[in-house]
């Protein structure tokens, strides 16, 4: 029997059903899902990775500048070429900022003057510097003009000597976040003053305490500058006579506040320091109290100074501003919290088994990452003030290099 014409036509316009076109859309929006998981994933990955790149970047950066400047240190490991303390080092442990009224339990970090041979065009620089000083002090109205042909004609008398000091010192970063810190470092002439006030003039190593009326953190800010900027800590760690071993992951710091009154600790590295054992760290308001401090007799007895074999440095550099934060705090943080509460803990970069983190001015020891919780927290790290904190703060991991770098005139006391 054969069919009309017209019915094979509409049997043949006939489209698919609602339910085949529900399983189409389904299996096109599972796969275009996939899709974007995998993408995003890729994206994810390809991120972390170039930040983990530019973490590991600053960090070798940050290590080549500090190595640089430490392996200008200079002393004698005799006596029989000075008759003056003329190769100090002081490191001391003093309030961050150097503020004149440091609050309570100020967070501090250390500051290290020394002294160290000057690359030629250094030297040349601080002169220049010093000169363009002396000249506007003595006209204040010169022009500028005239200023540079008397630096021109005044330096001709001024000999290449290739020895002055340094100064470096942890500061806070301006800006929002306190976490971030700078490490900033001025270099001088031996002798060289500056004005501390009316009619008054002061050699940053020749003042006792940093910050103090003697010498004011603002004049030392302003004579500094940032060689190192974007960091979340730096520390040193001296090798005397007598250490051992560098010790664990507290670092130096922790040990250092369990023992500012206690001379007893030898074996362990040592995180302030005096090379003329002067009677100036001797307890917590000088900086810090120096196992191997004999008294003020010795300031000026150039038979008795020792310096360190070798110094340990601790570095912890923060990720890029952009990047994605690595941790957000999703509650308040009060001061003696023990644990805390992260916004996402499967994408927090710390170590499962503890570490250390970083939230505005304070450093925390966290015992076991549990979920979206740090658990165990050990507040008020790393010389640092236990304070609270806000929901939505950033938790700042960083990355930390370590490495020491050796001191080639290293005296103990008992070789001098």
């Amino acid at each position: 029997m054969n069919h009309h014409p017209v019915n094979r036509v509409r049997c043949n316009q006939q489209g698919f059903t609602l339910i085949e076109l529900l399983i189409v859309m389904g299996i096109l929006s599972g796969f275009l899902l996939m899709l974007v998981q995998l993408v995003d994933s890729g994206l994810q990955t390809f991120r972390d990775g170039e930040t983990s790149q530019m973490l590991a970047d600053r960090s070798s950066h940050a290590q080549r500048v500090i190595t640089e400047e430490l392996t200008q240190l200079r002393g004698s490991t005799t006596t029989r070429d000075s008759q003056s303390v003329e190769d100090r080092l002081v490191v001391q442990l003093l309030p961050i900022g150097l503020p004149a009224l440091p609050e309570r339990d100020a967070s501090r970090s250390q500051i290290l003057r020394a002294a160290v041979h000057l690359l030629p065009d250094r030297e040349l620089r601080i002169i220049d510097s010093a000169l363009v000083g002396q000249i506007l002090s003595d006209d204040p109205t010169m022009a500028p003009e005239q200023v540079s042909l008397e630096v021109e004609q005044r330096r001709i008398s001024e000999p290449l000597r290739g020895v002055g000091n340094v100064m470096l010192m942890v500061a806070r970063q301006e800006g929002p976040d306190d976490a971030l810190v700078e490490l900033r470092a001025g270099w001088f002439l031996p002798g060289q003053k500056f004005p501390a006030g009316p009619n008054r003039m002061v050699d940053p190593f020749e003042a006792i305490i940093p910050g103090s009326d003697e010498l004011p953190g603002s004049l030392l800010r302003e004579i500094t500058e940032p060689i190192l900027q974007n960091l979340l800590h730096v520390e040193f760690s001296f090798w005397s006579q007598n250490t051992t071993s560098w010790g664990g992951r507290a670092g130096v710091l922790g040990s250092v506040l369990s023992r500012l009154n206690d001379s007893a600790n030898l074996q362990a590295p040592q995180g302030v320091w005096d090379s003329a054992r002067g009677g100036w760290l001797v307890d917590e308001i000088s900086g810090g109290a120096f196992a191997y401090d004999v008294g003020p007799f010795s300031e000026h007895d150039t038979s008795d100074d020792i310096h360190p074999h070798a110094i340990m440095v601790r570095c912890a550099v923060a990720q890029p501003g952009d990047a994605t934060p690595e941790g957000l705090l999703s509650g308040d943080l009060a001061s003696d919290s023990q644990s805390l509460e992260l916004y996402d803990g499967t994408v927090f970069p710390g170590a499962h088994d503890g570490g250390f983190i970083k939230i505005g001015g304070e450093w925390m020891r966290y015992a076991s990452l549990s979920g979206d919780r740090l658990i165990g927290l050990r507040r008020g790290q790393r010389a640092t003030k236990a304070i609270s904190h806000e929901r939505g703060s950033l938790v700042h991991v960083g990355r930390t290099v370590e490495f020491v770098v050796p001191i080639l005139h290293a005296k103990d006391d008992w070789n001098g």
